[in-house]
């Protein structure tokens, strides 16, 4: 039997990496994965929000199925569904040492590990004028918990281990700091550029959801005052973060082969989902199926695999369930959304079977409820709100950056007709109530021209904390 060593990220777009064609990044241990590993260069997340799609990647069931559908700690039930097998219930129920450390945000989707508690340990900004907090902190017990499991196991049992990490999301806290503009950082080496698609003129062809980001997303509302140098000092931030997390990956890749068992073991390395990075001038992650939110990097290196290639065709982070099962050669029971490539990691094909990747929206936490969903396939990806107006069709062969959306252009209508009933197809195929759902929030949060720059007025995510913290 096989170990396996799952390293998380959270926040980490796959367009912030070398292995995907960033150059400005530093991150020499997560470069060191991507060099000697199998790269799916198209690996997308089935939400661009925390809670519901860790929910869906231990389960390999979509959001609607385990019914996580926000960040909120009480979705109106105790837990996912033990009628769903999780990740860590197939492999302890199979012999292995189910051990995470690290962030949680599963809603009951770990059970089956042992998850270790973890605390803060504080330690000194590397630069005064970025951020570091809890986050931050966190991060460090999850790799000395990490470390310290991989110099004492003894177990004869082999081990599925995780360290899930919280960085780069501290960006987060940096975005709240620095609301009114960036401070001096003394910055020595060139700033980041901004993105191709920072600027763009197609905002009035949008869904009025991404018109209006600014009035249910806190972070963006934060921004409406950012200029250009604001946002390249934002990126610069970001990328510190990821040095950051990519220098305790590196401390655990040592332990690991000081243990003795990096040969044993398989290495999966991956993201909850992604970061706007000043793409359509977004920041964070929110509602927006671009590809900076919802495209992550999936790496998988070491026993087994076969390395040094690019895997081209499109994954979900569902797909990783059964290719670690296949892989540890175990039998599922219960069916899963995903798709195993086993056969792709170990050099039998470099081709895959998903035809399509879809992914999810319902809100943050609550007050601002647009449902979304995203279908995308090797041609077009095709969003959709539940509001007037609210489709998009971006073709993915020859405008990658999202620049303009076809589906307010008459002579596209047969294609946006055709990925309608593409994503009917999926919906059908999957018990989605989606068409059924409804948007919900008061008006007052639109009352500003369109476009976030304009923003003015109350934000739904500050007024919910606003909330909860006068019931504290």
């Amino acid at each position: 039997m096989k170990n396996i060593l799952m390293v998380i990220c959270d926040q980490l777009s796959a367009t912030a990496l070398n292995a995907y064609g960033n150059n400005y990044v530093k991150a020499p241990n997560i470069d060191s994965l991507s060099e000697n590993g199998v790269i799916f260069d198209n690996a997308y997340t089935t939400c661009p929000l925390c809670q519901p799609a860790r929910a869906s990647f231990w389960s390999s069931k979509y959001p609607h199925q385990t019914k996580v559908l926000s960040n909120l700690p009480d979705q109106g039930f105790d837990s996912v569904s033990t009628d769903i097998e999780t990740l860590g219930e197939l492999f302890s129920k199979n012999g292995y040492e189910c051990v995470h450390i690290g962030k949680r945000h599963d809603y009951g989707a770990l059970r089956g590990f042992d998850v270790m508690d973890y605390e803060q340990i504080k330690s000194e900004r590397d630069n005064p004028a970025i951020t570091v907090n809890y986050e931050t902190f966190y991060d460090e017990d999850t790799t000395r918990k990490t470390v310290e499991y991989l110099k004492r196991k003894t177990s004869d049992n082999p081990f599925l281990l995780v360290a899930d990490l919280q960085n780069p999301h501290n960006i987060c806290s940096y975005i709240g700091e620095n609301e009114f503009g960036h401070k001096d950082f003394g910055v020595k080496e060139e700033l980041p550029a901004l993105p191709d698609n920072y600027n763009f003129d197609d905002v009035p062809n949008r869904p009025e959801f991404i018109q209006y980001m600014c009035c249910g997303h806190r972070r963006q509302s934060q921004t409406i005052h950012w200029g250009e140098d604001d946002f390249r000092h934002y990126l610069y931030a970001y990328y510190h973060y990821i040095n950051v997390v990519d220098k305790q990956i590196g401390r655990i890749l040592k332990a690991l082969e000081e243990s003795g068992q990096k040969d044993d073991t398989m290495i999966v390395f991956f993201a909850d989902h992604g970061e706007g990075m000043a793409s359509h001038r977004l920041v964070t992650k929110y509602g927006a199926f671009y590809e900076e939110t919802n495209r992550v990097p999936l790496i998988y290196t070491g026993n087994g695999i076969k390395g040094k290639r690019r895997i081209h065709g499109l994954v979900s982070l569902l797909d990783i369930y059964p290719t670690l099962a296949e892989y540890a050669g175990l039998t599922t029971y219960k069916k899963e959304e995903g798709i195993s490539h086993y056969k792709q990691i170990i050099g039998e094909s470099d081709a895959v079977n998903n035809e399509y990747v879809s992914a999810e929206w319902y809100d943050e936490y609550d007050g601002y409820i647009v449902p979304g969903r995203m279908y995308r396939d090797k041609d077009y990806k095709y969003t959709v709100y539940l509001e007037e107006k609210s489709e998009e069709v971006f073709d993915m062969k020859n405008d990658r950056l999202e620049k303009t959306n076809l589906a307010v252009k008459p002579e596209y209508s047969n294609i946006v007709e055709q990925y309608r009933e593409k994503l009917k197809k999926h919906i059908d195929k999957t018990n989605d109530d989606f068409f059924n759902l409804k948007s919900q929030y008061d008006k007052k949060y639109r009352k500003h021209k369109p476009g976030m720059e304009n923003h003015s007025g109350p934000n739904a995510v500050l007024e919910y904390q606003n909330k909860i913290d006068k019931q504290k």
